[in-house]
């Protein structure tokens, strides 16, 4: 016979059971238990909530970086050099490109170039070359991932508390055993000292 120890019927059951072979240790833990899966349920809006903050923030952050960069065109100055490191882009090309009437020059990690070619860069309003601002699906992946840290930490104190508490009523209930296997060797190996 099969007998699934982490269905929540069996720890229902251990809860409410009036077995004699069931101990108040095994209703306290059977409690305890309960009581993780009821924080696992309260801890979803707790999480939901604070990914939507985080969304919400990293949202407004975001739209107020793409709001002071700007797509420009630059040109490849020189054919492209490898790099000794490799990377997704393992060359690098001499670009420059002309914002308000001045020209500026960088380099740029890219893929084989060569002299005339055009690439796409971000520059602020400085006409500096910029990182492309991250978009709402980055600020989406970012709620997610703080959700579900919100949800898992929650979640993983219970569990942590859930199982110190195991280990001490694990001590006491050996301590029991002892004491009652004790006693029954003091009494010939009988139960029944009527006998």
């Amino acid at each position: 016979m099969y007998t699934n120890i982490f269905g929540l019927n069996v720890w229902t059951r251990r809860l409410l059971a009036r077995h004699p072979l069931v101990r108040l240790s095994d209703r306290v833990e059977a409690a305890c238990l309960l009581l993780i899966v009821v924080v696992a349920l309260l801890a979803v809006p707790v999480a939901g909530a604070a990914g939507t903050a985080v969304h919400d923030d990293l949202s407004h952050t975001f739209a107020t970086q793409r709001a002071e960069r700007q797509q420009i065109e630059a040109t490849v100055t020189r054919d492209s050099t490898a790099t000794a490191q490799a990377y997704d882009n393992p060359y690098l090309s001499p670009i420059q490109w002309q914002f308000n009437g001045a020209t500026r020059t960088d380099d740029m990690r890219t893929a084989k170039l060569k002299a005339g070619d055009h690439v796409t860069i971000w520059v602020d309003r400085a006409g500096n070359r910029r990182a492309a601002p991250p978009t709402d699906r980055d600020a989406a992946v970012q709620a997610v991932i703080a959700a579900v840290s919100v949800w898992s930490l929650a979640v993983g104190l219970a569990v942590t508390g859930w199982a110190v508490l195991r280990m001490r009523l694990d001590r006491g209930r050996y301590a029991d055993w002892d004491s009652e296997l004790g006693g029954l060797a003091d009494n010939g190996g009988r139960t029944n000292n009527n006998a």
